[in-house]
């Protein structure tokens, strides 16, 4: 099996990052694993004896995906290849169902969620998605998505949650913090991520509770905003930006409860890393919510830009030390419950093989 995987993560031109080690991996499990992305220069370097990355020099985006298509036909031509592999269902993603066809290889599409999803982009999504061979998503609730929204046939889709290291340690939280009650909140600052939801709810919380403090961990487009919201509220005294950060796991386990308040999620890794560590969740019902986190079970579910019923969570939790117990450690025993590395890896390979087994 030979497998062309177009890819969006630059994170796989730093062989130590996780990202390439992961491309390794794959390799392991096929005969060749070529990918392909965009970056801001042209090189090209193998990973392993099995795995080749292809970096292509991007430039605005009409010649970028001209000179992807351009170079991504150029390896299929000099080699036979199995499935084309495509983390995009947008543009990039057309792009890979016409490789497909002209070459006749089979298509999986991979979704871990649906961000800026509308026009254009969501015609280009269903074309995409309704012609590929084989769809791999991160959870239950996009493949109900896929089906419902889309007329995916059930058959081509593969349901493999994001694996984490994480998710296999046994970790008892411990808070170092006593004379704080910490709220976390851990990812890319950009609107998706709904922040400024907590920093709101921040407002009040603290007016009843003023050793409750919001850490925000991580980097992205609105941070400047959302620190300069701190500003009128004010609770800049109580929300603390730190960001991006290469050691996570301090903060977790400093942290009393983990909040993420997005207001679409794919899947939800920082949410798995957190329970790792045996923090109480609060979470929007989004990605793996009622799947990994259940509500009143291993955290709390609230509705997705619900300002109130998230205050009343926090409360709560402040509240209730033996239910923050409870929920962290029964968020602990979920993840648990995720596949391991090498089941994950198997998952990956059955939908490759859906990818040639649907081939027309």
């Amino acid at each position: 099996m030979k497998i062309l995987n177009i890819s969006l993560d630059k994170n796989i031109l730093d062989k130590d990052s996780a990202a390439a080690k992961r491309m390794v991996e794959y390799g392991n499990l096929v005969e060749r694993y070529t990918i392909l992305v965009l970056a801001d220069r042209n090189q090209e370097f193998g990973l392993s004896d099995k795995v080749k990355v292809i970096a292509i020099r991007k430039s605005n985006k009409f010649f970028s995906l001209l000179k992807l298509k351009r170079r991504a036909a150029e390896v299929l031509n000099y080699e036979n290849y199995n499935i084309i592999t495509v983390q995009d269902a947008y543009f990039i993603g057309l792009i890979a169902l016409k490789l497909a066809k002209k070459f006749h290889l089979g298509l999986e599409a991979q979704v871990h969620g649906f961000e800026k999803f509308s026009g254009v982009r969501k015609l280009l999504a269903k074309k995409v998605l309704r012609n590929a061979d084989a769809v791999r998503v991160v959870s239950q609730r996009l493949k109900r998505q896929l089906i419902g929204d889309f007329g995916v046939a059930e058959e081509k889709i593969t349901v493999v949650p994001i694996y984490s290291e994480h998710s296999t340690r046994n970790t008892q939280h411990i808070t170092y913090t006593n004379d704080k009650f910490i709220f976390l909140t851990v990812g890319r600052l950009v609107p998706v991520k709904n922040v400024s939801l907590q920093i709101k709810a921040t407002r009040h919380i603290v007016k009843q509770f003023p050793q409750a403090e919001l850490w925000i961990v991580g980097d992205g487009e609105q941070r400047q905003a959302l620190e300069e919201l701190c500003y009128p509220l004010p609770v800049t005294r109580y929300v603390k930006f730190f960001g991006w950060q290469e050691n996570v796991e301090k903060f977790y386990r400093q942290a009393d409860v983990f909040l993420l308040t997005s207001n679409s999620e794919g899947w939800g890794l920082t949410v798995v890393e957190a329970a790792t560590q045996g923090l109480p969740i609060i979470m929007t019902d989004v990605g793996l919510a009622g799947e990994v986190i259940k509500n009143n079970e291993s955290g709390i579910v609230i509705p997705v830009d619900d300002q109130k019923e998230l205050e009343k969570a926090m409360i709560k939790l402040i509240a209730d030390a033996e239910l923050r117990e409870r929920l962290g450690r029964s968020a602990a025993e979920a993840v648990k419950k995720l596949p391991s590395q090498e089941e994950t890896l198997a998952l990956y390979k059955k939908s490759w093989q859906t990818a040639i087994d649907n081939k027309i």
